[in-house]
């Protein structure tokens, strides 16, 4: 039994046992400070990464081996005590979007030197999905012009009167502006997360292709609905029913479009289990 396994080798003074503790001192900071000024979908998106990973360890904590040297250590301590220093202060959302990524590499180094960026490469790819996308893409573009043509498009054909003007949509009651805030790239990125987190807990034999397929498909899902999102805000604004839209923008609203996001992913996750995993099987068939 894994459990037993676990707790015949831990002790208080175990290296397990203090690297435990560690992490749940990480872990706990970074929550603690997004529940503070996150907002509630990143705060279920953090716990839903923190507790996959602590799962993927723990599925195969009987194989790991807890040796590290004093240059890998430290550099470990360090950088893990720069993100303590940090969130002493001031902690900006991008910091707190690439907390995990960053305190997974420090406490890998410390787990099993140098040779744990690679033991732990699937945590750490799976905790820089978490957020480190999201700050990349929000540094190098704004699609924000994109989201806004896009969303003129569906107007237009469902029959509303829309003009876009740039990053503006202009409607006969009222026009709206997509900023960056509203460009899509929050869920894009959640998005392309939640698939990577898919892919690592499902053992799907694809090909990577098809695996390939899964990321794209939750980008494309989450312009899509982001799109209908600030094409139901224009409309309201057109209309004047700005309760509405404070709500749909800012309000509880604005997760229920989160909400519908990843229930596509999931559905296209399961057809796409239907449809590729049989072909699989059919082939090993004949040998």
């Amino acid at each position: 039994m894994k459990e037993q396994a676990f707790f015949k080798r831990i002790s208080l003074t175990s290296p397990a046992f203090l690297l435990i503790v560690l992490c749940a001192a990480i872990v706990a900071i970074h929550l603690t400070l997004i529940f503070k000024i996150g907002s509630p979908d990143r705060q279920i998106t953090s716990m839903l990464f923190w507790a996959t990973a602590g799962y993927l360890i723990w599925e195969r904590q009987d194989k790991l081996n807890f040796q590290t040297g004093i240059v890998a250590s430290l550099l470990g301590a360090l950088l893990l005590s720069i993100l303590l220093l940090k969130t002493a202060g001031y902690c900006e959302e991008s910091f707190l979007i690439a907390y995990p990524f960053f305190s997974g590499i420090g406490l890998a180094l410390i787990a099993s030197g140098f040779r744990g960026l690679k033991v732990y490469g699937g945590e750490l790819v799976l905790l820089f999905f978490s957020g480190i996308p999201e700050v990349l893409l929000a540094k190098l573009t704004d699609p924000s012009p994109l989201t806004a043509k896009f969303a003129a498009s569906m107007l237009w054909y469902t029959g509303f009167p829309v003009i876009q003007k740039g990053i503006y949509l202009q409607l006969p009651g009222g026009s709206v502006q997509v900023y960056s805030g509203c460009s899509g790239v929050v869920a894009m990125t959640q998005l392309l997360g939640m698939s990577i987190l898919f892919l690592m807990l499902l053992p799907l034999p694809w090909k990577w292709f098809q695996k390939l397929v899964v990321p794209i498909a939750a980008v494309a899902i989450g312009f899509i609905v982001n799109a209908m999102r600030v094409a139901l805000m224009a409309i309201l604004v057109s209309q004047k029913q700005m309760e509405a839209f404070e709500y749909w923008h800012t309000g509880s609203g604005s997760l229920i479009f989160s909400v519908i996001g990843t229930f596509l992913l999931v559905l296209l996750v399961w057809l796409l289990i239907k449809v590729f995993t049989p072909k699989l099987v059919t082939q090993e068939e004949p040998e």
